[in-house]
């Protein structure tokens, strides 16, 4: 199926000082192109037949000519339409999460974590909770609940879920938060933390952790390994449907900043005879070594640290994909 899209060249680059222009499009064309999205990611551009209103000619023949390619349409088009991470998406979250990820089997792994550690909370902090999946479920294990999340959309869904449910929320940033008062432990679940982009970052997510956590608490939070975003994740596209959603999910790597982004592109499904919504969503992860996680732990404060498997009480091994870290 082909979608069609109008590009305002020198619209969308907004403040660039180049131009795109294909290498078969005259240098003295409009400034409007039509992409088409054809098979296999390649797009097909001839000028527009619909004037722009202002002759662009004499600025495209100064500017440099880039190819114009998928990544770099892609990458327009993104920064035109792209929100905020689940500003939009949160409205579908669950629905898709549930489908692909064994949640009970998460907080199970949690609740053993504890018992391995001989620790039995009963108040807990959730650091980036967004919908409350788990804090929810764990709310109805007896726990009570604290979350955290920067995501107004995000937590109006899990407080639309939470009924009588023993489940706070605060509105802020996991890099900067305080609460009322401490909390017996604290986790952080599905790779939240590789949203941090630097070392920094995690200093500062880390210091309002410990600092909201009684002494002698545990801090529990999993990772996605380098090896996990590289080899796991890499460079590749999948689509995927869940219901009237339809969405496409397009990884890439870059090794060397071993950052991992995802471009999240879906179509909410229209009523008959109505042209569907589309959304545009770019998502960061950052892979960590071990020994960064701990020095940044250490940093801030906390003196005992473990790395596991995920799932598991193994040690991490080079191909290990997801870690659970465990700090006190």
């Amino acid at each position: 199926m082909r979608s069609t899209v109008w590009c305002w060249l020198l619209g969308l680059l907004d403040k660039a000082e180049f131009g795109l222009v294909s290498s078969n499009v005259p240098m003295g064309s409009r400034a409007m192109l039509t992409c088409t999205l054809l098979p296999r990611n390649v797009f097909s551009v001839r000028p527009a037949t619909r004037l722009v209103g202002r002759d662009c000619s004499s600025s495209l023949t100064s500017m440099p000519v880039l190819a114009l390619d998928f990544k770099v349409v892609g990458s327009i088009l993104a920064a035109a339409m792209m929100r905020e991470p689940f500003s939009r998406f949160n409205l579908h979250y669950d629905r898709f999460m549930v489908k692909y990820v064994d949640y009970k089997g998460w907080v199970d792994y949690v609740v053993r974590v504890f018992g391995r550690f001989r620790s039995n909370p009963k108040t807990l902090l959730d650091l980036a909770c967004g919908t409350g999946i788990p804090t929810l479920m764990l709310a109805r294990r007896g726990y009570r609940m604290t979350g955290v999340d920067r995501s107004p959309e995000m937590l109006a869904v899990l407080e639309s879920k939470r009924g009588d449910l023993p489940v706070a929320t605060i509105h802020a940033d996991i890099r900067d938060f305080t609460v009322p008062e401490p909390l017996e432990a604290a986790i952080c679940l599905y790779d939240s933390m590789n949203y941090l982009l630097t070392e920094d970052d995690l200093v500062r997510c880390f210091r309002c952790a410990r600092a909201a956590v009684m002494a002698g608490g545990l801090f529990v939070f999993d990772v996605n390994t380098v090896f996990g975003l590289a080899e796991h994740w890499g460079t590749r596209t999948t689509a995927r449907e869940v219901g009237d959603i339809y969405s496409i999910w397009q990884h890439d790597w870059d090794g060397e900043a071993r950052v991992s982004t995802l471009t999240l592109t879906f179509w909410e499904k229209p009523e008959a005879g109505k042209t569907g919504e589309k959304f545009v969503e770019i998502h960061q992860e950052r892979g960590y070594h071990p020994e960064e996680i701990e020095r940044c732990l250490k940093n801030a404060g906390f003196t005992a640290i473990r790395f596991f498997q995920h799932g598991s009480f193994i040690e991490p091994g080079p191909q290990t994909t997801r870690m659970m870290v465990v700090a006190r």
